[in-house]
């Protein structure tokens, strides 16, 4: 398995493994700068949940392009909930306040879903060709049959998904997007064999096991178009990833 590098979308090549290689490299200046006793180390590296805010701002930049932005959302609430205890600011401990945030997440996601649910009544049948997945201690299966899949969201707090998307339809050379926000969870996707999978993810603890055959290079020998693409991006924490064909 191996991680794709390339840009998550048309014209961008922010990604949050450069957020994250960035940080790393500042926080290594900045020791030795603290070496150097021109600086206290101390003082500059609290503000490092700054690292998590900011890879959630991007994660809600990317998914609001198809329709989304809840998972970047929730890691920038993460993010500046960590960065005021690291500043001093609040005294409660992340931990402390978990199952009551994951209770506000479950709230915000059904009181979303219902909404999605009524724009696209009247809107048409746009929304179908959109994932939306919350997990919470429990388990969810999807199929998917959109003749026109266009990505979405999967988010896992302490419970998996299973998604097929073998009936899904990407059109040649098009690409689609599902953004991950897994905690303590995991999701196994299964994908046609002619798509061309990347997995520009973020994983801390965890991992993304890609268990299918490669792909026969060229695209499309029918049509002479490229490949569906689907790109899995996101962060995972202390989770996985399995990817089947």
């Amino acid at each position: 398995m191996s991680m794709d590098n390339k840009e998550i979308g048309p014209g961008s090549a922010m990604t949050p493994r450069l957020i994250i290689g960035l940080a790393i490299a500042l926080f290594g200046v900045v020791l030795v700068l603290d070496r150097l006793n021109m600086v206290v180390a101390d003082q500059v590296l609290r503000w490092w949940p700054m690292v998590i805010v900011a890879i959630g701002a991007l994660i809600f930049a990317q998914s609001r392009r198809v329709g989304g932005g809840v998972n970047g959302v929730i890691v920038m609430i993460i993010g500046g909930w960590l960065l005021l205890n690291s500043v001093g600011i609040l005294r409660v401990r992340f931990w402390e306040m978990f199952w009551p945030l994951v209770l506000v997440g479950i709230g915000s996601m059904l009181v979303l879903q219902t909404l999605r649910r009524r724009t696209s009544e009247g809107s048409g049948a746009a929304s179908d060709n959109m994932l939306n997945v919350f997990a919470a201690l429990s388990g969810v299966k999807r199929v998917i049959s959109a003749t026109r899949f266009r990505g979405g969201e999967v988010t896992a707090l302490m419970g998996g998904a299973q998604l097929d998307l073998r009936q899904a339809t990407i059109p040649p050379g098009e690409e689609a997007a599902l953004d991950f926000f897994l905690v303590m969870g995991g999701c196994e996707i299964f994908v046609p064999p002619s798509w061309t999978v990347t997995t520009p993810l973020v994983p801390i603890m965890g991992g993304i096991d890609d268990k299918r055959l490669a792909p026969l290079p060229g695209g499309d020998s029918i049509t002479g178009q490229a490949a569906p693409r689907l790109v899995l991006r996101g962060l995972i924490v202390m989770g996985g990833i399995e990817i089947k064909s």
